[in-house]
């Protein structure tokens, strides 16, 4: 599939970045994220105004956005910090000879990353580049895609989807743009340390306890929200009190993959799932999404070898996540918070050796329910459909990342396993009658009559 490149420009706030702004300083928790780029790709129908006019919209818009989220319209200066010079958000138009209904009849990591600006995902982010990076691509039937490119040391997924919604808010409706704010406190609260971090402490290598040898595969399975609802009631009969719906998701796969492996190798292992978890909600009052920065943690939850049951897997989960609340988030303000940090990366470490030297398997897990994803509506209509960036390039592991679907309270599960586990996966009877596998995103909520 060949995506056309027609324009590049830089998108400049709508009103100067004062000058004591000049230079924004990431946090502590950002330092902790890779300085790579991360992006995030909506799907939308098309307008009733023409392709120039929409696009028009767009940029207008994103002026007026990038006024309250100034650091994007600058350049990175180093590791630690962006000037925030107003030289804009780089913004490029292409187009593609092609029917969006063609596109996602079966969605590939290959497609799907031909909308994202070309070679920029996971790539580092170097002295004097933009910050923000934008693709708009117009389909031969109307439809677009809006892809959103920056550092993750700048934004983690809530903040990404709280600029979308922010953007397509001041989009669909002009005059309320003086009425946002977005939220740069995260640096004065978890000030940055010019300490390094220990090699053995960085992110990068903290997650690679997952990493595995092998050819691996992807695959969507979509649960709608009567499934969910079973898996709730089997949990609760349990005594298993409120389950959340990522929380039965997660159980059922962690459930079904130990089960898979368990045939494979003909043992019976626990399960170490490195679950990277938001801070926001841990706090009182939480933490808004329009804060910029990083407000994510990784915690490891091990389950046991006689853990068999749904409900099994979801007090493991609720054990480990309860040991992250506000307490430990205030330990980490002011000061002392690299330290704090550091020794709880430090646990975390040898929890994780311990438990993969004893036979544990590693499966890395991810959520990004309840963010409001596709709320993002620029006045004709919400996203048709909104992949996980990490299908661009997925990881060498066993790795879960739950997304909300467009309707009802349904996930979409983006499941990555080896050659061998995968089909032994999706033969399972019990995960079957819960999910689709693989289906166009046009037949989740039946959109493909609409386009």
């Amino acid at each position: 599939m060949e995506v056309e490149i027609i324009s590049r420009e830089c998108i400049k706030p709508s009103s100067p970045t004062p000058s004591h702004l000049r230079t924004y300083n990431i946090s502590l928790l950002d330092q902790f994220q890779p300085h790579v780029y991360v992006a995030i790709l909506h799907f939308y129908p098309p307008n009733k105004a023409s392709s120039s006019e929409t696009s028009r919209v767009f940029k207008q818009s994103l002026s007026e956005t990038l006024t309250l989220y100034y650091p994007l319209a600058g350049k990175a200066k180093d590791g630690l910090s962006v000037d925030c010079n107003d030289e804009g958000a780089c913004y490029i138009n292409a187009r593609v000879n092609r029917d969006l209904s063609h596109c996602l009849k079966q969605p590939t990591q290959t497609i799907v990353s031909n909308f994202h600006p070309s070679g920029i995902v996971f790539t580092e982010v170097t002295p004097g580049a933009h910050v923000a990076v934008i693709q708009e691509t117009l389909f031969s039937c109307g439809c677009i895609a809006i892809a959103f490119a920056c550092p993750h040391t700048i934004l983690d997924a809530t903040g990404s989807t709280g600029f979308m919604k922010t953007w397509a808010t001041i989009a669909r409706q002009p005059s309320t743009g003086a009425n946002l704010s977005s939220n740069f406190n995260a640096s004065s609260i978890f000030p940055q340390t010019s300490t390094a971090f220990p090699e053995d402490l960085t992110a990068v290598n903290l997650t690679s306890f997952f990493h595995r040898n092998g050819k691996f595969v992807v695959k969507r399975f979509v649960f709608d929200g009567s499934a969910i609802t079973k898996l709730k009631a089997k949990t609760m009969s349990s005594g298993v009190h409120n389950p959340t719906r990522a929380e039965v998701v997660y159980a059922v796969f962690l459930k079904c993959i130990m089960s898979a492996l368990r045939v494979k190798s003909g043992k019976q292992k626990s399960a170490l799932a490195i679950n990277t978890m938001s801070l926001r909600r841990k706090v009182v009052p939480p933490i808004p999404e329009t804060a910029v920065g990083n407000f994510v943690w990784i915690a490891p939850i091990l389950s046991q070898v006689g853990d068999m049951k749904l409900s099994d897997f979801v007090r493991r989960i609720r054990e480990s996540l309860s040991l992250i609340n506000g307490d430990f988030v205030k330990s980490l303000e002011g000061d002392g918070g690299f330290n704090i940090l550091c020794d709880s990366m430090n646990e975390f470490r040898k929890l994780c050796s311990k438990a993969l030297s004893e036979g544990a398997e590693p499966i890395a897990l991810n959520s990004w329910c309840n963010m409001g994803s596709y709320e993002a509506d620029f006045g004709w209509g919400k996203p048709l459909w909104i992949p996980f960036f990490g299908a661009a390039k997925p990881p060498n592991g066993f790795f879960i990342n739950l997304m909300d679907t467009r309707h009802g309270n349904g996930i979409e599960a983006w499941v990555v396993l080896d050659e061998e586990t995968m089909p032994m996966l999706q033969h399972d009877m019990e995960l079957r009658s819960l999910v689709s596998v693989d289906p166009s995103p046009l037949q989740i909520g039946l959109l493909s009559s609409k386009l």
